[in-house]
């Protein structure tokens, strides 16, 4: 078990979330998350309207009215996050 541990801490896992506000694959609006071409999570929340990055790379979900609703952040190291539009954010992180 020790062995394996820090063979995982020699060797961190780097990967890419991308958050989303959207339609959902259940036709409503909500958030979305997914690595790649997967989709790991996600809720409805027909209030969520866009989304920012702060400046310690977590996401704001916003509401219509600018309010934030939540603050979402990822496990791990942080490596890098991007605003891609107001409806999406990429974080890159190592675990």
């Amino acid at each position: 078990m020790a062995e394996q541990q820090a063979k995982n801490k020699s060797n961190p896992t780097r990967t890419t979330l991308t958050v989303r506000a959207c339609v959902i694959r259940d036709g409503t609006p909500g958030i979305s998350l997914s690595m790649g071409r997967e989709v790991i999570g996600e809720w409805t929340d027909s209030r969520a309207k866009t989304l920012s990055l702060t400046d310690d790379c977590k996401v704001a979900i916003q509401g219509a009215d600018g309010e934030q609703l939540y603050l979402f952040s990822v496990p791990g190291k942080l490596l890098s996050g991007e605003q891609v539009s107001d409806t999406e954010v990429t974080i890159n992180f190592e675990l």
